[in-house]
């Protein structure tokens, strides 16, 4: 007794000695606390059960074990149900089957079939007969619905004289069957399981247990049921054996998900569970608080404790608890029937090791950081091909002058080779660095300034200068000589010559970015206008972003009647009739002429115009669709709408005024990148289309990474196919396989498909194979004006009848404004 006291006492003083050290260190060591903490957490949480779980399937696998033989399973066959009828089968086809049973001499006989309905008297008495003969060895199943509360139990005239057993199996969180209930007390009733009754388990044992699936389930001798039936059996194969009679054909799905079989009969996982009782392997797993204190040892053990680490010494201590971590559950399982979690361990040691890695790169990149410190810097402010300081530099440089300029001015210089490509193709590419590295030193001392290299033929540098006359007297000198200069390269003399770009600070708002970008542009613009230097003037050389003010011509535009909307047809695609179109923007500028729709359209998205363009490209297409209905074309016009005019609420309202008012037949295309630059707020405004009875479009499907998200998420009416997709359609074979399962889709999910650049009668016949709608291209039409649209839809009605004229529409449109 001392000695087991003192034993004690010890465990204790090691436990509270591992506290102590493990309270020091969660206080000093924040990487340590939060991984203790993510251990911990993940234990109380199980979050390691899926890796303990395909540790159990592996273990299963290799610790397989052959069956007692002691069950036999009858199946409930596609090959009986075939044999004797549509299910369910009538009782006394069952009855007939336990008579044969009963007369081979099986010890029992148990039903893993539902016998709570009734069928007609006479079968539900030829049961209870065979029932009864059987003197109590026959078991009927009962089982718990989902909701918990109500029971299926068999009829209490088949019951009187049979046992009754649960046929409830517990489902993981994974959906599958690892456990089996021994049995339970319900309303103050005992029910034991079918396998704890058939294996004789003691009355009242409650708790659950891990079903063996180590147990091989091919080796359970088994039967068909109308081999049963008709008795194609030798007696001597069920004597004295327990009969399990349960469904295995797919029609009558009775399956369960387990971890060796994704798919197993109910029957077979029943007996399953009475070989793990039979044999006494009904496993049991240890502890998980056990798990999570081995668990803690482990991690206390492998915890890195210097900065760096002798690899080779933590592979092979790392290698030792894995093999451990995963043998001994094999082991332990091999002998006593414990199943043991190692999940809880696995992770202990992945947080040690990624540790100990992290520790170790750490230590490392500190020691590559302080010896390659100066390098990297050098790299960092210099062009590795010339060696030469970079636009870095001279930013660094720029800015630090800057703040010290006081009166004096900062002036940056843009120095420009000419013809430089010429050159380098005749030199070569080192010879051209070392050029500009030669180019570079003559500079310094032409204009007392460091050269950097701003760019493959352009150097720069920056000064503070008194003012502006000592540059302008300096550039003045080399003009005589046409800024040439002879630079000796390997022992060769090469003439260059050079333009040069300077700007002056004006002030403390200039940037240093802003100056080199006006050096810069004072460069370019000597280029064009064949000058040898030029100084920055906003006044002479044109800002880059006032090209941008061509959107503010789109206003006037729209007021003056620059704009017009062409269409191009949508024919169905296999009888080739017109049955809407897309809207498509035309800009005729008056100074510029026509001015294509992907030269103004970006910029106008950008800037947000393209909110007036689409609301009165709407408006119009609108009026032309009266237009067009007035002459007998009841077609849907397609309208484009862009992003920021989508998630434009005030947009979005007074289309959907408009639309509803005029009862105009609308469709509004929306490319994925209209909604994936605010999806909430573009979905919502789908809906709100679709509720006012607009059809809504995706657009240009195909054309970049086109998500199955987006199609789940809008609830779209036609898809259009990029014509990217169609392009090679009749020699790539790939193609037609996504175009193919592309509609499948679109057609599940209730769209029309409309294929776009459809250009001829191949490519038509093609897509309408894959189950195409509509068509859009070339085939059908190029962009028309309303007038020639208006022609090609009479031509394409079976009718025939025809459109107002021209002129007739342009007194139309008149008339309506």
């Amino acid at each position: 007794m001392n000695a087991v006291f003192g034993s004690g006492k010890r465990l204790w003083a090691f436990a509270a000695a591992l506290a102590t050290k493990l309270l020091e260190r969660l206080a000093s060591n924040a990487t340590f606390t939060i991984a203790c903490a993510a251990l911990i957490g993940a234990g109380l949480l199980q979050l390691t059960r899926p890796v303990d779980d395909a540790l159990g399937a592996w273990r299963a696998q290799v610790l397989q074990r052959e069956a007692t033989g002691s069950v036999v399973v009858v199946e409930l066959d596609t090959r009986s149900l075939r044999a004797i009828g549509e299910w369910p089968w009538p009782r006394e086809i069952f009855a007939r089957a336990v008579d044969n049973l009963r007369q081979a001499g099986a010890k029992m006989v148990a039903f893993d079939v539902d016998f709570s309905a009734r069928s007609t008297p006479g079968d539900d008495e030829a049961l209870r007969r065979a029932f009864a003969g059987y003197q109590g060895s026959v078991v009927l199943p009962s089982f718990v619905q989902r909701n918990g509360v109500e029971e299926n139990s068999p009829l209490a005239s088949l019951s009187a004289d049979s046992l009754i057993a649960s046929v409830n199996v517990p489902i993981d969180s994974d959906g599958r069957a690892r456990r089996y209930n021994r049995g339970f007390e319900r309303d103050g009733e005992y029910r034991a399981s079918m396998a704890s009754l058939l294996a004789g388990e003691p009355y009242g044992a409650t708790g659950q247990f891990l079903i063996d699936y180590g147990v091989r389930a091919r080796d359970i001798e088994r039967l068909g049921f109308i081999d049963v039936l008709n008795g194609a059996f030798a007696a001597a194969d069920l004597r004295d054996k327990t009969v399990l009679i349960g469904a295995t054909a797919l029609e009558l799905g009775d399956e369960f998900s387990t971890p060796v079989q994704p798919a197993m009969p109910g029957v077979y996982v029943h007996a399953l569970a009475y070989e793990s009782l039979a044999q006494g392997r009904a496993l049991v797993g240890v502890n998980p608080n056990v798990m999570l204190g081995l668990a803690l040892v482990v991690f206390w053990l492998l915890w890195p404790r210097q900065a760096s680490a002798d690899m080779r010494a933590v592979l092979v201590r790392h290698g030792l608890v894995l093999l451990l971590a995963l043998l001994t559950p094999i082991a332990a399982q091999a002998v006593w029937p414990v199943s043991i979690d190692a999940g809880l361990l696995l992770l202990a040691q992945a947080l040690c090791i990624v540790a100990t890695v992290q520790r170790e790169l750490a230590y490392r990149a500190a020691e590559l950081s302080r010896q390659r410190e100066a390098h990297l810097t050098h790299i960092a402010f210099h062009d590795p091909e010339t060696e030469l300081p970079n636009r870095r530099a001279l930013l660094a440089n720029l800015e630090q002058l800057l703040s010290r300029a006081g009166e004096r001015k900062a002036v940056v210089i843009a120095v420009g080779v000419d013809r430089f490509v010429t050159l380098r193709s005749a030199i070569g590419h080192a010879h051209s660095n070392r050029l500009m590295a030669a180019l570079a030193e003559r500079l310094q001392q032409e204009f007392r300034i460091q050269a950097h290299d701003l760019s493959t033929s352009i150097l720069g540098g920056v000064a503070l200068i008194e003012n502006e006359a000592a540059l302008l007297a300096v550039l003045g000198a080399r003009r005589r000589d046409g800024f040439q200069m002879s630079v000796e390269v390997e022992g060769q003399s090469i003439d260059v010559a050079m333009r040069v770009g300077a700007a002056f600070s004006e002030g403390p708002a200039d940037s240093a970015e802003a100056l080199v970008a006006k050096a810069m542009r004072a460069l370019y613009h000597a280029r064009e206008r064949n000058h040898r230097y030029a100084i920055f003037d906003s006044a002479v050389i044109a800002d880059p972003k006032l090209q941008l003010a061509l959107v503010s011509d789109i206003g006037r535009g729209i007021a003056q009647g620059d704009f017009a909307l062409v269409y191009q047809a949508k024919a169905d695609a296999r009888n080739g009739c017109v049955v809407g179109a897309e809207a498509l923007l035309r800009w005729t500028h008056p100074v510029h002429g026509a001015i294509p729709p992907d030269s103004f359209v970006p910029t106008a998205e950008k800037t947000g115009a393209i909110v007036e363009l689409t609301r009165w490209a709407l408006l119009r297409a609108i009026e032309d669709q009266a237009l067009l209905r007035a002459g007998g074309d009841e077609v849907v016009i397609s309208v484009n709408v862009s992003a920021r005019a989508l998630t434009d609420g005030t947009f979005c309202a007074e289309a959907i005024e408009r639309i509803t008012r005029a009862g105009a037949s609308l469709c509004l295309e929306i490319t994925e990148t209209a909604i994936i630059e605010d999806p909430p707020a573009a979905i919502e405004a789908i809906a709100k289309f679709r509720e006012a009875g607009v059809r809504i479009s995706i657009d240009d499907y195909g054309a970049g990474l086109s998500s199955l998200g987006y199609l789940k998420q809008i609830h779209a009416d036609e898809l259009k196919l990029d014509k990217g997709l169609i392009s090679e359609l009749q020699t790539n074979a790939r193609d037609r396989l996504i175009l193919k399962s592309t509609i499948e889709l679109a057609h599940g999910l209730n769209m029309s498909v409309v294929s776009e650049g459809v250009e001829d009668e191949a490519t038509r016949a093609l897509v309408v194979a894959l189950g195409c709608d509509y068509v859009q291209g070339y085939l059908v039409s190029r962009p028309l004006a309303l007038e020639d649209f208006a022609r090609l839809c009479t031509r394409s009605r079976p009718e025939g009848h025809g459109s107002p004229e021209p002129g007739d529409f342009i007194a139309m449109r008149r008339a309506r404004q």
